[in-house]
């Protein structure tokens, strides 16, 4: 009597948990920035009704020094295991392995999406739910390809119609990435994000949790770090004697006006209840001007705990030593900020949360789309849903132009070319100022939003202060991760002066 082959369901019960840890620590995906994951178990599985059960769904929970969290790995179980893909354990002579990595699952979920999807597995439902006008639209030839970016989801391309981005680590709630796209997108119409297709949700007895979503791909689209870089290359480049052209510019300022579009976008249903903005009450600046504090205090104590240990790379330990001396100097600008602004800091609104070049896409017609309103990753979920002052967001764009200012200040210093590196620092700076003073003269151009403080220089003096908030951020971050990038934050610290001076 012949034993049937098992099912990618059956399989996945019978792995390993040491095995499966393993397996964990070698993916992109993973985020324990906690520590190394310590435990590995699977609380669910979803077998799926595609080719008689070679595939499944897996909740996994992973147990680090930081705590445990849900990710979530489809799985495939073949004879062969496809050209490469990792082969997380060996059932009955057959490779179960992630799959993602399967053209046929990669097909399946795709047509999930096309039609609309429900599977009863045990303690729950697993939905796949289409969306928009239209939805999706995918020719039977089309190829279904995975992203090879490297970030904390997966990226799944459908032909030219579409991007899957499937959620690995999985939080029950309201997604704020669907959400806040269904709310532009299908709400109120917002043309400058690609249009919210479909969702695919887990519904148990803890809610709704999104696993994943899909959105209209954006064909031959380019993210604007990249363009940013590329079109500021001839610039940095450009002969010492010539005064070249500074191209980006113009593009600073249309990105300046899709910005101000989605804040109001976003502040624009009064009556909807997790989209009404509220009043940035006297209190909530001084919760802000706190949370700064603290982030000024806690990355000057790393930077001189650096400086002590000699970690701090040798050409930028005067200028550390420098900001650790400013220290109260930092803190009582932010106290400034706070006592001049008092009452008048406009409205929470919901925001991106995680502003910067790179969720933001360039057409190939010449427009800025806006992507990704996941928030910071590493944030709990309803602290990424809050509503927060629109500055906030402008803040981070402002940072992400003085990050593309010196790597491409620092590609024309490892150049071969004739420029001079006092005349690429001046490029630099000049680069810089002009993205930020044409995206900001945008930004706030027009009548003024009910959004933002009446008075035009408490605006600025918000900006001033959540651009406080985020170079000590970052001063953090890169002494922890990238210390070769520090000089980045520390040219951001060394420009901070005085409240008269933010205006």
């Amino acid at each position: 009597m012949t034993t049937a082959a098992p099912t990618a369901a059956v399989a996945a019960r019978a792995v390993d948990a040491a095995a499966l840890l393993a397996w964990i620590r070698t993916r992109r995906w993973f985020g324990a920035k906690g520590g190394v994951p310590s435990a590995a178990r699977i609380v669910d599985v979803l077998p799926l009704p595609w080719e008689d059960g070679a595939f499944a769904i897996l909740r996994v929970l992973v147990e680090t020094a930081a705590g445990a969290h849900r990710y979530q790995v489809p799985v495939a179980l073949r004879a062969t295991l496809p050209p490469g893909a990792t082969r997380i354990a060996e059932v009955a002579g057959a490779s179960l392995f992630d799959a993602t990595d399967d053209v046929g699952f990669r097909r399946h979920l795709a047509d999930a999406f096309a039609r609309g999807c429900r599977v009863e597995y045990e303690g729950g439902t697993w939905v796949v739910e289409r969306m928009g006008v239209t939805g999706l639209r995918l020719p039977p030839s089309a190829e279904i390809t995975v992203g090879s970016a490297e970030q904390s989801n997966t990226s799944i391309r459908l032909g030219e119609a579409a991007i899957l981005k499937l959620f690995r680590k999985l939080e029950p709630g309201t997604h704020p990435d669907v959400e806040i796209t269904r709310f532009l997108t299908i709400d109120r119409g917002f043309p400058n994000t690609p249009v919210l297709l479909g969702t695919m949700r887990w519904e148990d007895a803890s809610g709704p949790t999104v696993g994943g979503m899909l959105q209209e791909l954006v064909p031959k689209a380019q993210d604007a770090w990249e363009y940013a870089l590329a079109t500021g290359r001839p610039f940095f480049a450009a002969a010492r004697e010539r005064e070249p052209e500074d191209a980006f510019a113009a593009d600073a300022a249309q990105l300046g006006r899709v910005t101000r579009a989605m804040h109001e976008a976003l502040a624009s249903d009064a009556r909807h209840p997790d989209f009404a903005p509220e009043v940035a009450r006297e209190t909530m600046v001084g919760r802000w001007a706190a949370h700064v504090r603290r982030q000024v205090e806690d990355a000057v104590a790393l930077l001189e705990r650096q400086v002590g240990a000699s970690a701090v790379v040798r050409d930028r330990v005067e200028e550390a030593k420098v900001v650790v001396r400013r220290r109260e100097h930092y803190l009582a600008l932010v106290d400034e900020i706070e006592a001049e602004v008092e009452h008048d800091a406009g409205q929470c609104i919901r925001h991106h949360g995680d502003y910067h070049l790179g969720q933001v896409l360039r057409t190939a017609a010449g427009e800025f789309m806006i992507i990704d309103f996941e928030g910071e990753p590493a944030r709990p979920l309803e602290e990424r849903r809050a509503r927060h002052s629109a500055l906030r967001d402008v803040a981070g764009m402002l940072r992400s132009f003085s990050y593309a200012a010196a790597t491409l200040a620092g590609e024309a210093r490892r150049g071969h070319g004739a420029v001079d590196p006092s005349t690429v620092e001046i490029r630099a700076g000049r680069w810089e100022r002009d993205a930020r003073s044409r995206f900001l003269d945008a930004y706030f151009s027009g009548a003024r939003p009910s959004f933002l403080p009446k008075k035009p220089a408490n605006a600025r003096l918000l900006l001033s202060l959540f651009e406080i908030e985020k170079v000590f951020y970052e001063l953090s971050y890169e002494l922890n991760n990238r210390p070769d990038w520090v000089a980045i934050p520390l040219r951001g610290i060394a420009r901070l002066t005085t409240v008269s001076g933010a205006r």
